[in-house]
C-alpha cells in the first residue's frame, strides 16, 4: 500500500512541476519539495514493508550526502580576514554587494556572496536526491510499468497544451498567466526550451514503454497472419497502438518548439534507441516493426512541422557565436577561474553576473546557458568533485542494473530513462532547462527507473 500511495505522489509531484509553470517560482517550487520528502517517506515505509532495490544503490546515496555536505560549508561563516586569505576574490565581491562587509561593520561571512540563494539551492538538491532516492524504492516495490503509462498521460496532456496553444497564444500561458521574466512561452513553461527539455526525458520513457511491449508482443501467438490478425483484436494491441500514437503527439511538440537544442538532442535520443533496438537482436521480425516506428515517428514529426521550416532554423543561427551563448559561456569561465576553490555559492551565478558580465551587457544574464560551466562557477573544485562522483556512482550502478537485468519491460523502460537522461544532458551544455524545479524533478525521476530493480528479476 506505501508503495503504490507513493507513486502516486510522484505522479503527482511530476504533474505539478510541469504544470505549475516548470515549477519556476517560489509559491510553485516549495510545494514540489516538500511532495519530494513526502514521497521519500513513503518509500522508507515501503522499504520496512519489505520493498527492495535501495539496499543496492551502492555509493550513490554516500555521493549525495557528500555533495549536500560540501554546498553546506559555502554556508559555514568564516571571519573576512580567513576568506580574504583562502578566496581573495569573495572578500572583493562581497564588498562590492554587501555594505556590511565594506563599511566593517560584521567581521564573518559564508564563502557563498549571496548565503540566502545558496540555502534554497541547497534544499532543492536535498528535495531532488530524495526523490532520486524513493522512486528507485518506490518503483522496485511496484512495477514501474504502471508509474510510465501514467507519466506517458501526462506527457500527452502536456503535449497537447503546447500544440493547442502554439497557434492560440495570446501572451499569456494557459491563456491567464503572464510570464513574470518574458521569455518565450511554450505549452506550461516560460520558455520553448524548457519545454523541449522536459519532453525530451519524458519521450523516450514512452517509447521504451511501446518497445517494452513489442518485445512481448504475439507471445504465444501461432505464426499464421490469421492468429496474427486476430491478436490486433486484443487489449495488448490496442494499448501498443495508444502508447505509440502517444509517443508521436509528444515528438510533435517537441519538434513544433523549434528548440534548436531540443531538435539536436531528440535527434540523438531517436539515434540511441535505433542503436539499441538493433544491438538487444530480438527474434523474429521485433526489430523490424521497432525500427520501422521509429523511423516512421521521425518521418512524421518532421513533415508535421515542415523540413524547411526546420532547416531554416538552424540555418539562421548564428553559429560563430553560437547565438550569444559564446559571450555567457566566456564570462561563466572567467567567473570559474576568480573563484577556484569553493565558487560563488550554489544558486548565486545572478548575482556573480552582477559584477562580471561583460559582454552582451544590454541584457543580464542570470544563468551561463551551459550548467557545467554554471556549476563550476558556483562551487568550483569543492561542488565540482562531488557531482563527478555522485554522476559515476550513479552509471556503476545503472551498469549494474542492466547486466543482470531478465525482465523485457524493465530493461526498454531502463533504456528509456538513461535515454532521456543522456538528451537532456545534451541541451544542459547550451540551455539550463534542468534549473526549471518541474524539470529537475522530472529528471530525478528518471533517475530513479535508471535504478530501480524489477520486481520480476527480484522474484527469479
Amino acid at each position: 500500500m506505501p508503495a503504490r500511495a507513493g507513486q502516486a505522489v510522484l505522479l503527482a509531484t511530476l504533474a505539478w512541476g510541469v504544470l505549475a509553470f516548470g515549477g519556476v517560482y517560489p509559491w510553485a517550487y516549495w510545494p514540489l519539495a516538500g511532495a519530494a520528502i513526502a514521497a521519500g517517506a513513503l518509500a522508507v515505509a515501503a522499504r520496512r514493508g519489505g520493498a527492495s532495490g535501495g539496499a543496492s544503490l551502492g555509493l550513490l546515496p554516500a555521493t549525495f550526502l557528500l555533495f549536500a555536505a560540501a554546498a553546506m560549508l559555502q554556508l559555514v561563516p568564516l571571519p573576512i580576514a580567513t576568506l580574504r586569505t583562502a578566496t581573495p576574490e569573495t572578500v572583493r565581491a562581497l564588498e562590492q554587494l554587501n555594505l556590511a562587509v565594506a563599511s566593517g561593520a560584521i567581521a564573518e561571512h559564508a564563502v557563498s556572496i549571496v548565503p540566502a540563494a545558496t540555502f534554497t539551492g541547497l534544499c532543492l538538491f536535498a528535495a531532488c536526491a530524495v526523490l532520486v532516492l524513493s522512486s528507485a524504492v518506490l518503483l522496485s516495490a511496484r512495477s514501474a510499468r504502471a508509474f510510465a503509462r501514467s507519466l506517458t498521460v501526462l506527457g500527452v496532456l502536456v503535449a497537447v497544451a503546447g500544440i493547442v496553444q502554439r497557434p492560440l497564444f495570446n501572451g499569456r500561458i494557459f491563456g491567464f498567466w503572464t510570464a513574470l521574466d518574458g521569455g518565450a512561452p511554450y505549452g506550461p513553461f516560460v520558455n520553448k526550451n524548457h519545454f523541449a527539455g522536459w519532453m525530451l526525458m519524458a519521450l523516450p520513457v514512452t517509447i521504451g514503454l511501446l518497445l517494452g511491449g513489442i518485445a512481448r508482443a504475439m507471445r504465444g501467438v501461432p505464426p499464421t497472419w490469421r492468429d496474427r490478425l486476430v491478436w490486433f483484436s486484443t487489449p495488448e494491441a490496442n494499448h501498443l497502438i495508444l502508447v505509440a500514437a502517444a509517443a508521436i503527439v509528444m515528438a510533435l511538440s517537441l519538434v513544433l518548439t523549434l528548440s534548436r537544442s531540443g531538435l539536436t538532442a531528440f535527434a540523438l535520443s531517436i539515434a540511441i534507441t535505433s542503436a539499441l533496438v538493433a544491438r538487444r537482436q530480438w527474434s523474429g521480425r521485433r526489430s523490424h516493426v521497432a525500427f520501422a516506428y521509429l523511423a516512421f515517428l521521425a518521418f512524421v514529426v518532421v513533415v508535421w512541422a515542415g523540413g524547411d521550416v526546420i532547416a531554416s532554423r538552424f540555418s539562421e543561427a548564428d553559429w560563430g557565436d553560437f547565438n550569444a551563448r559564446r559571450g555567457a559561456w566566456s564570462d561563466a569561465s572567467d567567473i570559474r577561474a576568480r573563484f577556484p576553490f569553493a565558487g560563488t555559492g550554489l544558486n548565486t551565478y545572478g548575482a556573480a553576473t552582477v559584477l562580471y558580465q561583460r559582454h552582451d551587457l544590454d541584457h543580464r544574464y542570470t544563468e551561463a546557458h551551459n550548467d557545467y560551466l554554471q556549476l563550476a562557477a558556483e562551487g568550483g573544485w569543492l561542488l565540482v568533485i562531488p557531482a563527478a562522483l555522485c554522476a559515476v556512482a550513479f552509471v556503476v550502478t545503472v551498469r549494474r542494473r542492466f547486466a543482470s537485468e531478465v525482465s523485457a519491460t524493465a530493461y526498454w523502460l531502463r533504456v528509456g530513462a538513461v535515454t532521456g537522461i543522456a538528451a537532456v544532458a545534451l541541451q544542459e551544455a547550451v540551455d539550463f532547462s534542468l534549473q526549471m524545479p518541474g524539470n529537475a524533478a522530472l529528471f530525478a525521476a528518471l533517475c530513479g527507473i535508471a535504478l530501480h530493480e524489477a520486481p520480476s528479476r527480484r522474484r527469479a
